[in-house]
């Protein structure tokens, strides 16, 4: 990146920049411009946004005063963590957009009824009984505390100074920039205001620039190079509306095009993100006072895209966008900007935004981290299929948590998903996972078409044998995602697509098309399994899940001794021992690192030098799977299209398991 400029610009002056591949000629600006980026709630707080770090830094290095600023941890201590984080994390969040729709009447003015939207969406108002919010408090929150909070914030004197404002905007934290950006633009309307993040790409980023004047710019998809061109052309007197990426209102009342921008290839050369006005606000208002229970985390980002979805995207997923391909920095790069954060503020606990882990990562980056002397406690996004020693890997590099999209224990429907992965994979994940201390998010998901009611009786019949192992947190129906391919291939069979009802009640704005704005969308799937076989498997899934509830949970796990091992089965309430020896001892343990068929069983006990039993009998292959068939039958193995995957975990600790940060559930949300 450019070299770093200094101090404040004086208006005029010529500059000179070394040119560089990811910021081209026309990022370096004529003037130094006074550039706020603004993290509104319903945004986490217990990371910093990474978003505007980035910008921030970017910024910066182009000698502009740029800072970030983080009104959600204000309203956070003003409103109480606990309350706080209840509407943040509401299970319905995303879909009933309960967080938007609260600050519906700051930023339109309209004065609404509740009830409306208390009928149509009753979980919420049971959710929030639940919590103790009772829905007078919700109406008075709406109606009165935060429009009267967005002018507060509005009325202070430091946004007199600034020449730009930006908000990110991404996931519930849109309609509160909607409502702060109006009364700014009221106030000053010589302020450039600009959009971007998630909730601005593809067709979003123009509607709310065409029925919004107070939306000066929306940045429509990656803004790295994107924002210091418009800043470039701002600090110009220029419009910025030509810049690829930028979308803006023109003289004929229309909205220019979102011209693609260009997207970050060269990864190494993208600045560490600036966290340090996160690090301050927190520390002015009181870090109790504003993540309450939860561990601070850092945000690091080691790439972009995803490399699965270049060759298979996953038929659900609306991740990524326009941005599939799969870019990473090299582990080096990665390593360092990791220890430069955990450096400078002194947080070990790592969140990685990544939508997929590089699998490099696991031979370079972590082998770093596993000789390094921190603490570390990292979070990746992986795919489901890493063996054994991956996982070592994984929890010998610090990494305490991952989400490997899992999704299903079917087969069939995994395929229908385009995952790349099986049930046997999943559950071998699960059990190495479990093994070496690495705890797993994950969901069931169901919706699908082509899949059957025998895919889900099968999962159903599963999970008894699995409750030694990691629970999902759920079983629910798929999202209808913008981007994702249900969504855009009408070869799916998706029928009666349209935005969810919430976004009616969210933006009651005249004109507003939802069609444009909505990222989730109601539907109909054909072919997909009945209300009944999903509600089998959710009931079997809630019992695994109270079986790990605190106290005893289920055991699955064996012994062994010089030729001889001992399982011991605790699942379903019953203590059971059974021991092996000889060779369905070793044929037994050759099935836990990877499903294997009884053929290459035979195989490899021949190889091993282990055909013989305790009465020095040689096994003929077909003994051998007979004794296989024997295991599943007892419930110790599952089998699948002739392939053995033995589901007992070694007793002997793989490694001391890690203690996760206190308070850490926030990690991979």
């Amino acid at each position: 990146m450019p070299e770093r400029l200094g101090g404040p610009l004086a208006a005029g002056r010529e500059l000179t920049v070394i040119e560089k591949p990811l910021f081209p000629p026309d990022c370096v600006p004529s003037r130094s411009l006074r550039i706020a980026l603004v993290n509104m709630p319903w945004a986490r707080t217990d990371t910093p946004s990474i978003q505007c770090g980035l910008l921030q830094a970017a910024l910066a290095s182009f000698g502009h005063e740029a800072h970030s600023l983080y009104p959600n941890l204000e309203l956070s201590a003003e409103l109480g963590a606990g309350l706080y984080e209840i509407i943040t994390e509401a299970p319905s969040e995303r879909v009933h957009l309960f967080g938007e729709w609260l600050f519906g009447p700051a930023a339109f003015g309209v004065k609404q009824d509740e009830e409306e939207y208390r009928r149509q969406f009753p979980e919420v108002p049971e959710m929030c009984a639940a919590a103790g919010l009772d829905w007078d408090a919700v109406t008075a929150l709406r109606r009165e505390r935060l429009p009267a909070w967005i002018d507060e914030l509005a009325a202070r004197d430091d946004w007199a100074a600034l020449d730009v404002v930006g908000f990110t905007s991404t996931f519930m934290q849109n309609v509160a920039a909607l409502a702060l950006a109006r009364r700014l633009k009221e106030a000053r309307p010589e302020l450039v205001v600009v959009f971007g993040g998630a909730n601005y790409d593809g067709d979003m980023g123009p509607e709310y620039v065409r029925n919004f004047p107070f939306i000066d710019y929306a940045v429509v998809g990656e803004g790295d190079v994107a924002f210091p061109r418009l800043a470039a052309a701002v600090a110009r007197g220029d419009s910025a509306a030509d810049v690829p990426g930028v979308c803006a209102r023109t003289h004929r009342g229309g909205v220019s095009p979102a011209v693609p921008g260009p997207r970050v290839q060269a990864m190494d050369r993208l600045p560490v993100p600036c966290y340090d006005d996160y690090f301050a606000a927190v520390e002015s208002l009181g870090k109790g006072n504003v993540i309450g229970r939860n561990t601070q985390r850092l945000l690091v980002e080691f790439s972009r895209g995803c490399w699965w979805g270049e060759k298979h995207h996953c038929t659900f997923c609306g991740l990524n966008a326009l941005g599939m391909q799969y870019r990473a920095k090299s582990p080096g790069k990665a390593l360092a900007e990791l220890e430069e954060l955990m450096r400078r503020h002194r947080v070990l606990a790592v969140d990685a935004v990544d939508n997929i882990l590089d699998m490099g990562y696991l031979g370079s980056l972590c082998g770093s981290l596993r000789e390094a002397p921190w603490d570390t406690a990292l979070f990746f996004e992986v795919k489901a299929n890493l063996t054994r020693e991956q996982i070592r890997t994984l929890a010998e590099a610090g990494v305490w948590k991952i989400q490997p999209g899992l999704e299903s224990l079917s087969s069939n429907v995994l395929r229908l998903m385009r995952k790349g992965s099986t049930t046997l994979l999943n559950v071998r994940l699960l059990k190495w996972a479990h093994y070496h201390g690495v705890r797993v998010d994950w969901n069931i998901l169901t919706g699908f078409p082509g899949e059957t009611d025998e895919d889900y009786a099968r999962q159903t019949a599963l999970v008894p044998l699995l409750t030694h192992l990691e629970p999902p947190a759920g079983v629910g129906r798929i999202w209808l995602e913008r981007f994702s391919p249900y969504f855009s291939d009408p070869s799916f069979g998706m029928r009666e697509i349209a935005p969810k009802p919430a976004y009616r009640l969210a933006y009651p704005v005249p004109g507003l098309d939802h069609g444009r704005i909505a990222y989730f969308f109601d539907y109909e799937a054909p072919g997909v399994a009945s209300a009944d076989a999903v509600a089998a498997l959710r009931k079997a899934v809630e019992g695994w899940q109270r079986a790990w509830e605190p106290g005893e949970r289920p055991l699955l796990q064996y012994r062994r001794g010089p030729d001889w091992l001992t399982l011991l089965d605790t699942r379903g309430g019953r203590r059971r021992k059974a021991t092996l020896t000889g060779w369905r001892a070793q044929a037994y343990e050759l099935c836990g690192d990877a499903p294997r068929s009884g053929a290459r069983v035979h195989r490899e006990l021949a190889d091993l030098g282990a055909l013989s039993g305790p009465d020095g009998d040689r096994p003929s292959a077909r003994e051998v799977a007979d004794f296989l068939r024997l295991t599943v039958e007892h419930g110790v193995c599952l089998e699948e299209d002739g392939k053995y995957l033995s589901l007992a975990v070694p007793v002997r600790p793989g490694l001391p398991a890690r203690t996760p940060p206190a308070g850490s559930g926030a990690a991979g949300r």
